[in-house]
This record gives C-alpha cells, structure tokens and sequence, in this order.
C-alpha cells in the first residue's frame, strides 16, 4: 500500500515571498510557492508518502516546478516528484486521468491539496478523487491553504457528501441503501434516518426478490419512513428530500412503484408488480374503475400464491363470458371447446353487455376500460414470457394474443426491452384519473 499526493502545481513569481501557515494541529509550515506549504503540512503530518503526482500547466511548468521539486526534497529526500503536463487544449477526462489512474492501485491511499493550479482545477481534482474512489483507492485526506487568513484548513468532510449524494441517487434510481449506509456509519444519524433506510431496503428486497405479497406492507411502511423522516436532524438529507419525492409523487403508490421500476430497468420486476398488485389496486384503490360490492364472495379457484384480487380479476371479471354461460345456459366447462384465452376474447368483445349483468361496476366509459384490461392481458403474457424464458405463444394464447396483436400490441417473439418500457409507460398512463365529465361521456 502507498500513500500518494496529488495536486495542481500553481506558478510562482520569482519574487514571491516566503509566508508561514499555521497548521490544523496547531504547528506551523512555510512556503513561497502556493502549494508548498499544504504539501510540507501534509508529509509532516502522514508517514510513508511515497510520491507527489503534480499536473503541470505550461505557466507551472516553466515557473514553479524546478523550486517545487528543490524545495520537497529538501523536506523529504524519499519522496519523489512526478510531473504530468496538461495543456489547456487537451482532454483531461481522456488525456490526464488515465495517467493518475495507473500510478496508483488499489489498496492506496491518497490525499489531495487543492490550493493551486487553475479556477477549474478543484473540480478536476473530485474527478479524480471519484475515479480513484470506483477503483477502491480511497481519499484520506483533502487541505486548502488558505493565504487571507495564513492557514491550511482540512477540507477532508467534503469528500463524504459526495457519497452521501451519490447514495441517494442510488435510493432515488434503484430504491438500494447500501451506500447511504456506508455513509451513516462514519456520520451521526437520527432514528427517523434509521427507520427511512430500513423501510426503503424492505422495499428494495421485495421489489427485487419478486415478493408482490408484500408490497403494500413495505409501500405504507416507506410512505411513513418518509413522511417522519422530513422532521430529521440532517438538514443535507432534510432539504434533498422533497427532489427525491419527485420521483414517484407525494406518496408512492403500486403505479409509482411500477414505474420507479421502469426508470431503474429493473423491468422484470415491473411486470411482476403490475401483473400482481394492479388487480388489487384497480377493485381498492380505484373504485371509478372497477367497483366490487362488499361481501362480494371470494373466487372458488384460487391458489395460495395467489391474491384474492388477482384471483377475482382473473377468475370472474376476465372471463365474465364464461361465467355467463355457466349461469345462463347451463355451458358445462372442461369439455375442450374452449380455453382461456376465448372466454377472455369473449368478455373483452362483450364487456358492454355483460357488465351490467356481473357485480362489477365502473364509471369509465367502456372503450377506455377496455383498453385497460387489453394492457392488463398483454403485459401478463410479456411477464409469463420472461418469467419462463420463452417467447412462443402457448395454445391457450393464441386467439387472445391474436386479438391483441389486431389492436396494435406486439407479438411476443418481436418485442424489445423498449417495448416492454413504453408499454408498462402506456399502461400506467391509461390507469391515471379521468374527469368525471370524461368518464360519463
């Protein structure tokens, strides 16, 4: 393992003269060039700094570096000087940071003083700071030499906020705490931080292990962890809470799960919440859409995996018409003249007529229901499809998913992950809330 310095070497004036700094540990260092002094501090200060990565502008170059090296090694004759020219005309991201990179390994330590070179230097310097970072080198130290007021201030508490930041735009993409974790553990954190990143994770590991049956637990238990943590102590995670809102509304819904999901690629699982939790969410939450009666009874036929909800919507709502047959024409099932798949064509073509016979109401015109139910089928069959790792229709598919590809879904063998993005997209759209005046047209 090596300690390493890196910096921008400033240029210097040939009569610049020498001025003492005093010290984050009370001593005190000199130095006539800009950053001399910070490096004199830090190589007092760290044992076993092995070398000084400098990027040098032509100025630096031609007015600093020879008294720079002249003056380290006077300091420390064991540490070497290593130059890396950077002119303003080159890439630094392809021309200068591959550089940095392969003078270090993981394992390193690094340490950056961030005083000198040009306006733009500071930000190079958490490039590289970022980068190394990716490559498990970690940064122990950053210092500033601050020349109005003769002192080298320890500026190192900056470099967590970034991994704080970039912690929550993990939870805000991908709903994962690992690093807000990491970050809590070296800074204090209230229980309303606690509870917020325990209520995300339980989301997380149901969003990403496929538990639908528990994802309205783990919504209302994120929604509360929220809410309690806007009155936290941290006032950095206090103020980027209301943009990490932004993502999903005020409160996350099975529609704004659905699509965070869409937003972080993680379609899968989005097809998964949707084939099992719109159901529910259609006949509870959205009455204006598909209203059940209460003490409705439960479906005869469902398995323990399976929601009462899913079940129902399945069971009796997607195959309203055969239903109807059983109850009014005596149609006895199991005798092969039809499948799924048809009495599903049947309800969608009949929805008009059979509605008013069924329990189920709605305050949506018909055709807008039904394009509801078409984008529920579809994304279905798109969810068995990767689920089984197989894009070929089945039998029991095939009058449906010819029905559905005549109103302008895909087949299952040409559909892309883009596809499947827009058509989740779609489908959330065709569930937002219409005017009353809308749905009474």
């Amino acid at each position: 393992m090596a300690k390493k310095i890196i910096l921008f070497l400033s240029g210097m004036k040939e009569d610049a003269p020498a001025v003492q700094y005093c010290c984050p540990d009370g001593g005190f260092v000199t130095g006539r060039q800009t950053n001399e002094a910070p490096v004199k501090y830090l190589l007092g200060k760290h044992a076993g700094i092995s070398e000084i990565l400098c990027i040098l502008t032509p100025d630096a170059e031609r007015s600093a570096w020879s008294a720079f090296k002249n003056s380290i090694s006077e300091t420390n004759r064991d540490v070497q000087c290593t130059g890396i020219p950077f002119r303003q005309e080159e890439d630094f991201q392809t021309e200068i940071l591959p550089q940095i990179l392969s003078k270090a390994k993981e394992g390193d330590e690094i340490l950056l003083e961030t005083t000198g070179g040009l306006r733009s230097a500071l930000m190079y310097l958490l490039l590289i700071s970022r980068a190394l970072s990716y490559a498990g080198i970690q940064t122990v130290e950053v210092v500033y030499g601050n020349l109005g007021k003769r002192s080298i201030e320890d500026i190192s508490h900056l470099i967590p906020l970034f991994d704080f930041i970039g912690g929550m735009q993990e939870l805000s993409s991908f709903g994962n705490v690992r690093t807000l974790r990491e970050y809590y553990r070296t800074h204090p954190r209230s229980p309303e931080i606690d509870g917020l990143l325990d209520a995300a994770d339980r989301l997380w590991e149901a969003i990403t292990l496929c538990k639908a049956d528990r994802i309205p637990l783990r919504i209302e238990q994120f929604n509360q962890a929220l809410e309690t943590a806007e009155e936290c102590a941290d006032p950095l995670m206090r103020a980027l809470l209301p943009a990490f809102r932004k993502k999903f509304g005020k409160k996350l819904s099975v529609p704004g799960l659905i699509k965070w999901c869409v937003q972080s690629d993680m379609l899968q699982q989005a097809l998964t919440v949707y084939k099992e939790r719109i159901p529910a969410y259609l006949m509870t939450d959205r009455p204006d859409i598909l209203r059940v009666p209460p003490q409705t009874p439960d479906p005869e036929m469902r398995r323990d995996y399976v929601s009462v909800e899913e079940a129902r919507f399945y069971e009796h709502f997607l195959k309203m018409s055969r239903n109807m047959n059983k109850a009014y024409r005596g149609y006895r099932d199991g005798d092969g003249t039809a499948c799924w798949g048809d009495y599903t064509v049947a309800t969608l073509e009949q929805l008009e007529t059979l509605l008013p016979h069924s329990y189920f109401s709605t305050e949506y015109p018909i055709d807008q229901l039904r394009v509801i139910v078409m984008d529920y089928l579809y994304i279905r069959a798109l969810r068995n499809m990767i689920n089984h790792a197989n894009d070929q229709e089945t039998a029991s598919q095939q009058q449906l998913m010819d029905y559905l590809n005549d109103q302008g879904y895909k087949r299952l063998h040409e559909v892309r992950a883009e596809d499947i993005r827009r058509t989740l997209l779609r489908a959330l759209d065709h569930l937002q809330p219409m005017s009353r005046k809308a749905r009474v047209k």
